[in-house]
């Protein structure tokens, strides 16, 4: 029976044909790929168990944890939730999603892409923390979202926008709590979607950036969807943190020359279909969703920031929500699981680290392989 299809191996399937073309490829990109390359590789060295019935050895070579591989971010988007769902407050959350023209898209690529997602997010924060503030929205003068960058859609295309998780509750100017009125309605939506216009406009101004003028007359897809307490679009968002734009679950097959993966057509219902695209455009399109060096695609707001801890607890307390006190945050990392013997399926022990060769000068396994003989009983 043939293996099910992988994001990772039509990568590397696909991957020296598409290096052929000589792409020009950013310092991330080939950083991108030298990771999705080795992850789980000795490369990256790892750990060396074994069997004390059986002798049976077993190598678990370390994972790269870079955001866009297929392998990784699943340990990392579980701690990310969890944290998160001890910070919702007892009020109606609201999913509010910021999405730019096509014509300004061509900004995200070249030397300057993460000055681009940086204006970004701030003509987002700017303009929606302002009409949270204002008399026709929630009247709070200390308000608090979770903002979250997404750049794919469902074919891989290149779609930047944010999500911004925002609970319906925060303190006036006088410091009193407030709260939505309806637990469907957040704020009037043509005057959201001027102030971030307006607002981005002003952004590139400032940082002498020349666009299309004709962007600025269109109408800017903003999106507000209640969102009942959150939990469900939290963990909604979880999937984009700390993941990549394409799974497993969706990949359909890989032959010589194609890659197929399954999608939802939005404008057909949700109804799912069969993408089929060329080796090469499929390496092309995933890598076009790597995102600059040190940019950061999660960004806290008002009492959403950790460091407003004081601000969230308030709002909570007056909220009726449950308050977390002490650190509820989940341990930045778990003990890996001891694998189980093949054979007698039984718990391995550790013999001993196994250091990366790409770190080494010389041939490593030479001593890798004494090390792990000299520790057999």
């Amino acid at each position: 029976m043939a293996p099910a299809p992988t994001v990772l191996g039509a990568l590397r399937r696909f991957l020296p044909e598409f290096l052929d073309s000589s792409p020009a490829l950013s310092a991330y990109q080939h950083r991108a790929l030298w990771a999705i390359s080795h992850c789980r590789t000795p490369a990256l060295g790892g750990r060396a168990f074994a069997c004390s019935d059986c002798h049976q050895v077993h190598f678990a070579w370390h994972s790269c944890n870079h955001k866009a591989c297929p392998q990784c971010g699943r340990a990392a988007t579980a701690q990310w939730v969890q944290r998160e769902l001890h910070k919702l407050v007892e009020a109606p959350y609201f999913l509010v999603t910021f999405t730019l023209p096509a014509q300004l898209r061509p900004c995200f690529f070249g030397p300057f892409a993460k000055q681009a997602y940086d204006l970004f997010f701030a003509a987002v924060s700017g303009s929606l923390s302002r009409k949270l503030a204002t008399s026709k929205g929630l009247q709070a003068a200390t308000s608090g979202f979770t903002a979250v960058l997404h750049t794919w859609n469902q074919q891989l295309g290149f779609h930047p926008h944010i999500h911004c998780l925002v609970p319906g509750a925060g303190l006036n100017a006088n410091g009193r709590f407030v709260r939505v009125r309806k637990p469907d309605y957040l704020l009037h939506l043509p005057l959201l979607q001027a102030a971030f216009r307006e607002h981005l406009r002003e952004l590139f101004r400032v940082h002498h950036w020349q666009v299309d003028p004709a962007v600025w007359g269109k109408d800017w897809g903003v999106h507000i969807q209640p969102a009942g307490n959150g939990r469900s679009a939290l963990k909604y968002l979880g999937a984009y943190v700390a993941r990549t734009a394409l799974s497993d679950a969706r990949m359909a097959g890989i032959d010589d020359h194609t890659v197929r993966f399954r999608w939802k057509n939005r404008a057909a219902g949700n109804r799912r279909e069969i993408c089929t695209l060329p080796g090469v455009e499929f390496v092309a399109r995933y890598l076009r969703h790597v995102l600059p060096r040190g940019l950061r695609s999660i960004r806290y707001y008002g009492f959403c920031h950790p460091a407003a801890r004081a601000h969230r607890l308030r709002v909570q307390i007056h909220s009726g929500g449950t308050v977390h006190w002490g650190d509820s945050t989940p341990p930045a990392s778990t003990p890996a699981p001891v694998p189980l013997c093949p054979c007698c399926r039984k718990p391995m022990r550790s013999l001993n680290l196994i250091a990366p060769t790409y770190r080494q000068r010389g041939p490593p396994a030479a001593v890798a392989s004494a090390v792990i003989t000299s520790s057999l009983p």
